[in-house]
């Protein structure tokens, strides 16, 4: 029988901001926020979980940032340090599955399906993951959260709600996990397909769950019937495939 597949989802936190601190130590344990623009005082493009608790935000003006937080960092980009420890992080990565896929400078997939039978029988897919993330935290000093799931989709949401962490979304429980969160919180659900599924009464995961597929397939094609079939918990595109279509 073929073992479920089971899909880490990988993710730094705050990178930008996450790689100042690496690389100035000192900076550990205050807001620290890094500016774009040409001078680098423009827009936050990144802010750590600290600046972010005085409300700053991604895109907000470095001078607002200032004026909400007196006391924090604002740094200047260092884009060859972030794709060097970028980098490094990666290497770590593929150390830990067999199948590991980039998505961008931060963010990744590893298919932890064949650890199953061999590797797991003396950890739990937790330490495994946990051991994971240390290690990039003690060799490189960037935290990253992850997800664990059925499939990219459900790892990646898994990571967006676990964060700052991991969390595991068993086998078997991916429609109890599904049934009361937003539609909204899927990547490539906002705008006109939020408001196309909000008119059908379809506003979580259990109300499309709850929908005729068939309903589903008719108002968004293709899209509409694995949208159904996740929110049953019975998505299970390879993933490969399923980070290509992204």
């Amino acid at each position: 029988m073929k073992p479920p597949a089971r899909i880490l989802h990988v993710d730094g936190d705050s990178f930008f901001a996450s790689c100042e601190i690496a690389l100035e130590p000192k900076l550990e344990g205050r807001p620290v926020w890094v500016g774009g623009g040409r001078r680098g005082d423009g827009i936050v493009i990144a802010a750590n979980r600290l600046a972010k608790k005085f409300g700053i935000t991604t895109g907000m003006a470095c001078f607002e940032a200032r004026r909400r937080c007196p006391q924090g960092v604002l740094c200047h980009p260092h884009y060859d340090e972030y794709r060097r420890l970028s980098q490094s992080m990666f290497r770590i990565l593929e150390e830990f599955a067999p199948t590991m896929v980039p998505v961008s400078i931060d963010e990744g997939f590893l298919d932890l399906t064949a650890l199953q039978a061999h590797v797991w029988r003396d950890t739990t897919p937790a330490d495994y993951v946990n051991a994971l993330r240390q290690r990039i935290k003690i060799e490189i000093r960037l935290p990253v959260s992850g997800g664990l799931g059925s499939s990219a989709k459900l790892a990646k949401l898994a990571t967006d709600v676990g964060k700052p962490g991991f969390l595991e979304i068993p086998v078997g429980t991916e429609k109890e996990f599904l049934r009361p969160r937003p539609v909204r919180e899927l990547s490539g659900i906002a705008g006109r397909r939020e408001r196309a599924l909000s008119a059908l009464g379809a506003k979580t995961f259990g109300d499309v769950a709850a929908l005729p597929s068939m309903l589903l397939k008719q108002k968004f094609g293709i899209w509409g019937q694995q949208l159904w079939l996740f929110a049953n918990g019975q998505w299970n595109e390879p993933l490969l495939l399923e980070v290509k279509d992204r």
